[in-house]
């Protein structure tokens, strides 16, 4: 399977008579895009601005966020969910790098995250330094959580795609491939290496979607990596937290299936990846983390995995449980998952569960660590959320998990850990 992404750097992005990419701007067509977007009349309204860095500028009730792509071969993306149901992870795709597209909606229920575009709270989140698109929308009347969630992800992908467009018959500003099918010679004394992405299944608008489907339908299955970083996997979260599911933005970006697949042939074997469902059972987790282990050792045949995890602390009982599986049939496990322990870090249980197996594990920070924000000249996504309440255009003293990739529990995160 090849894949070749194609890259389009961002600079700069303003209104425009016509939508299109050149010397790093991109100009949109404000009214076309919203007419697209509002077609769904599950949208009572639907409005834009745009959002750069370095601005004064506080992004508010951000629900998902998403980079523009598109597929050269099949004018689409995110198959499944906007295009026809094919297999991602091949042929030309290409990616707006620098630009984002936020899904913003307020309604109780749903849980928002908030951007600063500068200030002390800019240094949280890669998102800062993106070229951002807002999309701002109210639901009709009546509309249910889980329906406004669909429209806001409908949105959101028809955005990106209509934004990629732009740079059909442009010049890319750079571009890699994305290939395991290397000689064998190449690839045998390396240690066979393997990714877990364990996937939330907890219902509703709490749960990614796999090629247009509801991961609690899944059991563990083998995916190349190739499909992971190119819209096979979407974020359906709406109402957990931003630092307990990782965005689309994220997925696209994925960076442990980034980082093994750039190592591939020099210093490991990458062998793919299974992705596993986070049953909300002890025996439906012990089902899936026995095939999920199975599938690594007997099929991908590795010696090592990566394993991660997405939601709250009762995943860290999926993370143990696989880590324990895969363990017990001799394969070395590498956990990456975030930390709980309170405001001022001094709390006793980071995680819920935990193995004696699990004797390597990466932290990407503790989701309630506090921050101070500073006040902002501009509010984009309207003043109040639901779970923060207050002027929010002001300066501001919250728990960290309210950042987009402050805590990444894929870790695509710019904290790092110190060691004293």
């Amino acid at each position: 399977m090849n894949l070749e992404m194609r890259y389009f750097d961002v600079s700069d992005i303003q209104f425009g008579s016509k939508t299109s990419y050149g010397g790093g701007c991109l100009f949109i067509n404000r009214e076309e895009l919203i007419a697209l977007i509002s077609e769904d009349k599950r949208l009572r309204h639907v409005d834009m601005e745009l959002a750069n860095p370095g601005e004064k500028t506080r992004i508010t009730n951000i629900l998902d966020i998403l980079e523009p792509r598109i597929n050269l071969e099949h004018r689409d993306y995110f198959p499944g969910m906007l295009g026809a149901i094919r297999r991602a992870g091949e042929g030309t795709t290409n990616v707006l790098c620098g630009a984002a597209v936020f899904e913003i909606g307020s309604m109780q229920g749903l849980c928002g995250a908030l951007v600063d575009m500068s200030g002390p709270g800019a240094g949280f989140t890669p998102h800062s330094r993106t070229h951002n698109v807002c999309l701002l929308t109210e639901p009709s009347a009546g509309l249910q959580t889980v329906e406004y969630g669909l429209a806001l992800k409908a949105a959101g992908l028809k955005a990106s795609v209509y934004l990629a467009r732009a740079t059909l018959g442009a010049a890319p500003s750079g571009m890699e491939g994305f290939n395991l099918d290397l000689p064998r010679r190449d690839l045998g004394n390396l240690p066979r290496v393997g990714y877990l992405m364990q996937l939330h299944s907890h219902g509703d608008s709490r749960e990614p979607f796999v090629y247009g489907d509801n991961t609690r339908r899944y059991y563990p299955t083998i995916l190349h990596p190739n499909e992971i970083i190119d819209g096979a996997i979407v974020c359906g979260h709406y109402n957990i937290s931003t630092a307990i599911k990782n965005s689309t933005y994220t997925i696209l970006n994925h960076p442990v299936v980034l980082g093994l697949h750039r190592r591939h042939g020099r210093e490991l074997n990458f062998k793919g990846v299974v992705i596993s469902p986070e049953p909300t059972s002890l025996v439906e987790i012990r089902r899936t983390s026995m095939m999920a282990a199975g599938l690594l050792k007997h099929v991908l045949q590795v010696d090592g995995v990566i394993i991660t995890k997405e939601g709250g602390g009762h995943t860290d009982v999926d993370l143990m449980e696989n880590c324990e599986a895969c363990e017990a049939l001799g394969i070395k496990t590498v956990i990456i998952d975030n930390e709980w322990l309170g405001p001022d870090g001094s709390g006793e249980l980071p995680l819920l569960a935990i193995s004696p197996r699990a004797d390597v594990m990466v932290s990407v920070g503790n989701v309630d660590g506090m921050i101070n924000l500073s006040a902002m000249e501009k509010i984009v996504g309207g003043t109040f959320m639901h779970d923060l309440g207050g002027d929010l255009q002001q300066s501001l003293h919250i728990p960290l998990r309210f950042i987009p990739n402050a805590i990444s529990q894929a870790g695509f995160t710019h904290l790092t850990t110190e060691g004293r």
